[in-house]
């Protein structure tokens, strides 16, 4: 099975040095979309983040959040 590491950025950011065995790049995605939710509770107006995921040294997919405050 393919290891994947998950990499933030942004105002908490953390690099995932264990990464974690999944069966492919859809469990991967799947993934990536919980530990989103799991930070959702950090975000606040003005910041932003990315999650970079990794297979090895290669990037799979990014998912990025940006806000805006207007007011």
């Amino acid at each position: 099975m393919p290891r994947y590491f998950f990499h933030f950025e942004g105002q908490q950011p953390h690099t995932d040095t264990t990464g974690e065995a999944l069966p492919d790049d859809e469990a991967a995605w799947r993934e990536a979309v919980r530990l989103s939710r799991d930070v959702e509770h950090a975000l606040r107006p003005g910041d932003s983040w990315t999650l970079s995921v990794f297979d090895g040294s290669e990037p799979v997919f990014v998912l990025a959040m940006v806000t805006r405050r207007f007011r």
